[in-house]
């Protein structure tokens, strides 16, 4: 049965010529570049945002450069009946072939073992010739079940949804405009920016929603009361891009503060928001503590709030706009290497995002269409000369 399964999930085995017809994306320069080290390579990142292909790229890509497809070997573990070729390491390098030819092994959703990092910790220090590669859902279950054991025996690349210039490539033919409004409304999941008309997209969402969102967090950590948790994603929604005041969504909703961080917690591991913190050198007038909260996917974040109104009919578009400058900023990042602060004083003088990348630090300022330099630049710079300065508005992705 098993053989049966993995020549279902490895298609060009028998199929000469197998087309994958897949786009590819930016970060796959990158990935090519880590597929000759010894490192076990992982991608992580949100469910839907493109994982599964890119495992089929790289195979795609090793096919064209001549590896035998005997040495390619893909496993997509959401099929529980592979599961038992994983629970003995022998069995398993039986299966890849006792020669000494290099093997490229691709596991799919790899948190659906038990111990996951085990097994890839086993495989490695075999010190056989095998290149690893893992794809993993849900960063709370892949950091629950690898601990340690992967330490100095990976290299792991956080997979984000379509950048902006993605976008433009899997939507086409689009105009620019067109591209932007689509993504502040519907997200850029790699699916929805392929679906032509607004109700697709909107069904689309809602399956990624219902199916994802909602499940990771039922499932992780047993959530009994549903309606809290969909009361405590409106909140955040309505709050994405201001100061995130826990206490106050506590006392709000007569959820404990301790539960409140739980659900928060759940958002980012599993991709759904991140929270960025102030940046500061302890001046008695900055902000020090208090984070500011971003939805990774607009689409999502419009979907809680039941709101894809047209953008000329809103008066979020500025924040729209400034969460979407985010996952730009995140998107270009492949080795999450850069840090991402907030700057902001007590009498609410603020800078959208200070990032930290190789040894410089910019102050980026987000307007939807008003060109003129910040006063807020002229703040930051008194105590900060070191810091540069760069306005930015929608006229950079409409040029």
């Amino acid at each position: 049965m098993i053989s049966e399964i993995f020549l279902l999930q490895n298609p060009w085995r028998d199929q000469e010529d197998y087309s994958f017809n897949l786009r590819t994306r930016e970060i796959f320069r990158t990935l090519i570049d880590n597929m000759s080290n010894e490192l076990i390579l992982g991608l992580v990142g949100s469910r839907q945002v493109g994982k599964s292909s890119l495992l089929w790229l790289l195979i795609e890509d090793l096919l064209k450069s001549g590896i035998s497809d005997k040495d390619i070997f893909y496993f997509n573990l959401d099929d529980m009946q592979l599961h038992s070729l994983f629970s003995a390491i022998p069995e398993f390098i039986q299966f890849l072939g006792n020669d000494d030819r290099r093997k490229y092994v691709f596991i799919d959703e790899i948190q659906r073992l038990n111990s996951p990092g085990l097994f890839l910790k086993e495989v490695f220090d075999l010190k056989r010739n095998i290149k690893t590669i893992y794809s993993g859902s849900s960063q709370l279950e892949i950091k629950a079940k690898t601990k340690e054991h992967l330490v100095g025996r990976s290299r792991v690349f956080t997979i984000n949804r379509l950048s902006f210039n993605e976008y433009v490539d899997f939507a086409g033919p689009i105009t620019k405009q067109d591209a932007l409004n689509n993504i502040l409304l519907f997200g850029s999941y790699p699916a929805i920016a392929k679906e032509p008309q607004s109700i697709d997209k909107k069904l689309r969402i809602k399956d990624i929603y219902q199916a994802y969102v909602q499940k990771d967090l039922v499932d992780f950590i047993n959530l009994k009361d549903i309606d809290i948790y969909n009361k405590f994603l409106i909140k955040i929604a309505m709050q994405s891009g201001d100061l995130l005041n826990v206490n106050s969504i506590s006392n709000s909703m007569r959820v404990s503060r301790l539960k409140i961080e739980e659900f928060l917690n759940i958002l980012e591991q599993t991709f759904i928001c991140k929270r960025i913190y102030p940046f500061h050198k302890n001046y008695s007038k900055e902000i020090t503590k208090t984070p500011k909260l971003y939805f990774l996917d607009l689409g999502l974040r419009n979907f809680i709030l039941n709101n894809f109104n047209d953008l000329s009919l809103r008066t979020d578009k500025g924040s729209l706009f400034e969460n979407f400058c985010l996952t730009e900023i995140l998107s270009e990042d492949y080795y999450s290497m850069k840090k991402v602060n907030f700057w902001r004083t007590i009498n609410k003088t603020e800078i959208d995002f200070i990032v930290h990348s190789e040894g410089k630090i910019n102050a980026i300022e987000i307007k939807w269409s008003n060109s003129k330099r910040p006063r807020s630049f002229s703040s930051i710079e008194s105590l900060y000369p070191e810091i540069n300065t760069e306005l930015v508005t929608t006229a950079k992705y409409l040029m």
